[in-house]
């Protein structure tokens, strides 16, 4: 069992650290206060803490014990790693010791470093250009906006991972099955597993029981069944997404 433990507790420190400098930079700055650093209480935020966060964090045994409680977002535990502030509390003061054209060069490497560490957020991956003051995808939109029109009272869904991200955003009425993962992709969960495969019988089975009355299929999803057989009917459409609703009799 301590395996399993192992192999998540690794897998998400190598996704939370990147491919960059930044853990890097954080053992530099922890080394530099460790050997530099006369206040205690400087030494205690600076050394001291990161140290005994990253012995707490990166430990299969803390994982066994709370794992549970952060399903697939252990990552998250990871921000009790004090990294920016003490890449950013390093860095002055490194720069701040240095003299003459050694100031310019430490302040100009360490900026080099922290931008070529990470990728620019801003990008064609990450933003569309959108034609609604959601500043989200037209179609997640429009999907939200044909479910939150229709007149059932009570609003419960399985969307796609495409869209799971966005609907609250839109229309906070209308709940989710379940929630979004940091990589958008979802990992053993029943109601991806089958939505994503169009087995209509075992979306429809886990639509009743988790009491969602509306399914979202991407149409590029060939289903193995009539939705209809089951109780559910199509009752709107957009380009890339088909909207079924549980209709009880």
């Amino acid at each position: 069992m301590l395996k399993e433990n192992i192999e998540i507790v690794k897998n998400t420190f190598i996704e939370y650290k990147g491919e960059g400098m930044y853990v890097a930079l954080l053992l530099i700055g922890i080394l530099y206060f460790l050997l530099k650093e006369k206040d205690k209480k400087v030494k205690l935020l600076f050394v001291l803490y990161p140290i005994i966060m990253m012995i707490i964090t990166i430990n299969p045994i803390f994982h066994k014990l709370i794992g549970n409680f952060f399903e697939n977002t252990y990552w998250r535990v990871y921000w009790l790693i004090p990294l920016i502030i003490e890449i950013a509390y390093f860095s002055v003061r490194f720069i701040k010791e240095q003299e003459g054209k050694n100031k310019i060069i430490a302040s100009v490497g360490i900026v080099v470093i922290i931008i070529f560490s990470g990728r620019l957020i801003y990008n064609k991956d990450n933003f569309t250009k959108t034609g609604n003051l959601y500043k989200l995808p037209d179609e997640s939109v429009l999907v939200a906006q044909l479910i939150g029109a229709d007149e059932a009272e009570y609003k419960k869904a399985i969307v796609p991972e495409t869209l799971v991200a966005h609907i609250r955003q839109i229309d906070a009425s209308i709940e989710l099955l379940y929630k979004r993962q940091p990589d958008g992709i979802y990992f053993d969960i029943p109601a991806w597993t089958e939505s994503n495969s169009g087995n209509v019988k075992g979306i429809t089975a886990i639509a009743k029981e988790k009491k969602c009355n509306y399914v979202v299929f991407k149409k590029a999803v060939v289903l193995n069944g009539k939705m209809e057989d089951y109780g559910f009917e199509k009752i709107n459409e957009t380009p890339n997404y088909a909207i079924y609703k549980y209709i009880e009799k």
